[in-house]
């Protein structure tokens, strides 16, 4: 029986984003298909410093945290080499599978490689190659790493010290030189890798796949997400879970506000999800057309997404993947992407949704008009379609099965 140890810098309960939701799908599915599975969730950049074991939905999870952080430690910090070794050594696993590291540095890497364990990294952002992870310059463009082979002197350390100094991003590949294989949800994160300097024999392409698991019943739900979707009923209603993010685009969104409320008569945008509050109140100002609800649990997420016409990812950086396009088609709602990163690889455009230039909210309250201007059988086929979409291509099965045959790969 394989055992495999997952190493990342956070994990449910504590924040549930998509490479957090992934990770606990992938756990779930390998432990149903007989793998042994133990996460080490680590992270040098808390408030307060802690060492604790518990379980999530029967996964084993260790979490340790760090209340103190020097600038170097972004980079590696030998604390968490220290208890990543002393995990390794103590749960023996066959493989050590990586996940987000920019919480814990590159301390994983340097841990196997002191013992001898065979590691493999998924890829869920560009930080390998971006300190901003996302290929987000200060003022609001994107960056094409290929070009800045030096390093990113123009992104001075909006995450770590790191971002100007010219040797960050050879430091990083000598780093994880032991890493046998970056898996990636998407062809787009491959590229953009390889355009940088990776060789492209080091990549696996394995979609993530997401847990099919029942929409929460109606009495199942209370407070302001029962409210919204019981309107959802009677009203056109649009979905945002970027909340008051800048890069998710809230501010796309916003724009596009007016020209949705005069084409969309008795509108409800539902705004999920934290961020600036500057944002979030901008939002608030356009009740009752945009219904404001903060976070909300991924469980009640479900209901928001079945009870959804249209999804919004107005996202303004190449997203890596979209777990939100992931639980929407699940949830049998089409989505409206801005196409940029992975998000054209999953939306189809006019079959499963529809694609728009990133940052162009026109173009998006139209795409949005145009779907509720069709006739309810071809909106039904498209839900149909995303669900299809789901089975076919993204379900667990098909994640464990091909990410079975990377482990194989490497331990053969």
């Amino acid at each position: 029986m394989t055992r495999v140890l997952f190493v990342t810098n956070t994990f449910p309960p504590d924040y549930t984003g998509g490479a957090e939701v992934s990770l606990y799908h992938t756990c779930r599915g390998l432990m149903a298909a007989g793998v042994t599975c133990r996460v080490l969730h680590i992270n040098n950049r808390r408030q307060a410093a802690g060492d604790d074991r518990f379980s999530v939905d029967g996964i084993p999870v260790r979490r340790v945290q760090f209340d103190s952080h020097r600038i170097w430690q972004d980079i590696l910090d030998r604390r968490v080499v220290e208890v990543v070794r002393q995990e390794i050594r103590r749960f023996r696993p066959d493989l050590v599978h990586v996940h987000n590291v920019s919480g814990s540095s590159l301390a994983p890497f340097v841990a196997c490689r002191a013992e001898h364990a065979p590691v493999v990294n998924t890829l869920h952002d560009y930080w390998l190659l971006c300190p901003n992870n996302m290929l987000y310059r200060r003022d609001g463009s994107t960056c094409d790493p290929a070009a800045h082979p030096d390093g990113c002197r123009q992104c001075f350390r909006r995450y770590d010290y790191w971002a100007p100094v010219p040797y960050r991003r050879r430091l990083f590949a000598r780093l994880t030189a032991n890493v046998r294989f970056f898996i990636s949800p998407s062809q787009a994160l491959i590229a953009q890798h390889v355009a940088a300097g990776y060789a492209p024999g080091r990549f696996r392409c394995v979609r993530h796949g997401i847990e099919d698991r029942p929409i929460p019943p109606a009495d199942q739900l209370s407070g302001p997400v029962a409210e919204v979707c019981a309107a959802a009923q009677t009203r056109p209603t649009l979905l945002f879970a970027g909340g008051g993010v800048e890069i998710k685009g809230a501010q796309t969104v916003l724009d596009a506000l007016p020209a949705l409320t005069e084409a969309l008569d008795g509108l409800q945008l539902i705004v999920a999800g934290g961020g600036d509050d500057v944002i979030l109140r901008r939002f608030r100002r356009h009740a009752p057309a945009a219904q404001v609800l903060g976070p909300v649990p991924f469980q009640q997420m479900r209901a928001l997404y079945a009870a959804a016409d249209l999804v919004l990812l107005p996202s303004v950086v190449p997203e890596s993947f979209s777990m939100v396009v992931y639980e929407a088609f699940q949830a049998g709602a089409p989505a409206v992407g801005a196409a940029i990163g992975a998000v054209p690889e999953l939306i189809a455009h006019d079959m499963r949704g529809y694609l728009f230039p990133p940052g162009d909210a026109g173009a998006l309250a139209a795409q949005a008009a145009a779907h509720f201007a069709k006739p309810a059988y071809e909106r039904r086929r498209m839900r149909h379609a995303c669900r299809e979409f789901i089975v076919s291509q993204l379900s667990l099965a098909n994640h464990v099965t091909a990410l079975q045959r990377v482990y194989q790969e490497v331990l053969a």
